[in-house]
C-alpha cells in the first residue's frame, strides 16, 4: 500500500516520508477498514496518549466552589480532544471490497471544527467509532521545530490500543521518546535513515 501524505510548508521531507512508511507498515499488519491520518499544527507531547479531556470532580478545598476541572486519562481509548484550531488536514482511506484503499467523498471526521468543552469527549470512544481502524496524528512544522510527534491508535476486532513516539533532529532524525510500544518496533516502521 502506498500512502501519500501531502508535503506542506514547514514539513521536513525525510520526516514526512518516514511517516508515510509508518502508516503503510501499520496498515499492512492489520488491514484496517478505516485509516485516518490527522495533521496537528504544532508539536504535542506524550500526555496526549490516552488523554480524554477535563472532567468535573468534587473539590473540598474552598468555600467558593465544590467542583474542579481535572485532566482525565481513561482505560478505554477516546479520541484526543485537540483544540480545533490546532487540527489541520484530516486524510481518510477506506478499504475497498478488493482489499485496496481509497478515499471517500464524505467520511465521518473524528475532529469537528467547532470548539467544545473537552468533557464532552469523555465518552467519545475509539472502539465505538469503528471495529477496525488505524488513527494516526502527527505534528507539523517539523522543518523549523526539528522535532516531531506521532500518536497512533488502532482498533482490531473492536479492541483499541495506542502508543506515542517523539522524534528529534540534531543533524539527523532520531527517536526521542516512546510510550506504549518498544523503540525497536518504531525504528522498523519509521525509517529515519
Amino acid at each position: 500500500m502506498i500512502i501519500d501524505i501531502p508535503l506542506k510548508a514547514g514539513d521536513n521531507k525525510q520526516y514526512l516520508a518516514a511517516l508515510c512508511s509508518l502508516v503503510a507498515s501499520l496498515a499492512s499488519l492489520d488491514h484496517p477498514q478505516d485509516i485516518y491520518v490527522t495533521r496537528i499544527r504544532k508539536w504535542f507531547d506524550r500526555k496526549w496518549l490516552r488523554y480524554s479531556g477535563k472532567a468535573r470532580v468534587a473539590f473540598h478545598g474552598s468555600h467558593l466552589t465544590d467542583t474542579a476541572l481535572d485532566p482525565v486519562w481513561l482505560d478505554h481509548l477516546t479520541f484526543p480532544p485537540f483544540n480545533p484550531k490546532q487540527v489541520g488536514t484530516q486524510i481518510y482511506w477506506g478499504r475497498r471490497t478488493d482489499g485496496s484503499y481509497g478515499g471517500v467523498e464524505r467520511p465521518s471526521w473524528i475532529h469537528k471544527r467547532e470548539l467544545r468543552h473537552s468533557a464532552g469527549n469523555l465518552n467519545n470512544r475509539v472502539a465505538k467509532f469503528t471495529r477496525s481502524g488505524l488513527f494516526v496524528w502527527f505534528s507539523a512544522d517539523t522543518e523549523k521545530n526539528r522535532r516531531g510527534s506521532v500518536l497512533v491508535y488502532s482498533v482490531v476486532a473492536g479492541e483499541a490500543s495506542g502508543w506515542y513516539a517523539s522524534f528529534r533532529c540534531d543533524g539527523a532524525w532520531r527517536i526521542d521518546r516512546v510510550e506504549g510500544i518498544d523503540k525497536a518496533t518504531v525504528e522498523r516502521c519509521f525509517p529515519l535513515q
